[in-house]
């Protein structure tokens, strides 16, 4: 029984903080559960260069819609945005970014990912979206600086397949419009 009523105490707040439910569908415990891990797996996938926990935030199809800066957007699947390791020798530099993407002294340091909060909603059983806030830092452990990144915010389209819940899109906006 006192689990049922902490399950229970726990939908009432979440539903109330931060998250809108479409009128006509009531999210289930493991709706709030299932949507958020997806989330924390992109992110923790992404922290600790684990790629399976990282695919387990996607669905084999799922696309990642980038805006590195304004008014420049492309689409690609999310494996590619995941790729871990050592960027090619001829990748270019992204205007905009510190450094052009790469760390504070011109190497490509994994940044530091901080993903600041997460509002959830769902729009019926099957489909929910997630509003986010990230800054990346940028350390460079030779030089020891550190370039703080512009902010951004991640939209997420969720969708719930054989009760599981993934990201089918996910659009990555670095600044603002």
């Amino acid at each position: 029984m006192r689990c049922f009523r902490i399950a229970l105490l726990c939908g009432v707040l979440m539903s109330g903080a931060g998250a809108a439910v479409a009128a006509d569908y009531n999210p289930t415990i493991d709706d709030w559960v299932g949507v958020n891990t997806a989330v924390d797996d992109y992110m923790l996938g992404l922290e600790l260069h684990d790629q399976a926990r990282f695919d387990r935030a996607f669905w084999p199809d799922a696309v990642v819609i980038a805006e590195p800066v304004p008014g420049i957007s492309f689409k690609m699947p999310y494996k590619q945005a995941g790729e871990f390791g050592p960027p090619p020798a001829n990748m270019k530099k992204i205007p905009g970014l510190p450094g052009g993407g790469r760390n504070a002294a011109g190497g490509m340091n994994p940044p530091w990912h901080l993903t600041l909060n997460h509002h959830f909603e769902f729009q019926d059983a099957t489909h929910a979206t997630n509003y986010g806030y990230f800054i990346s830092v940028y350390p460079d452990l030779k030089t020891k600086l550190t370039v703080v990144g512009l902010p951004g915010h991640y939209a997420d389209l969720l969708e719930k397949r054989n009760g599981e819940w993934r990201i089918i899109q996910r659009t990555t906006v670095i600044g603002v419009k």
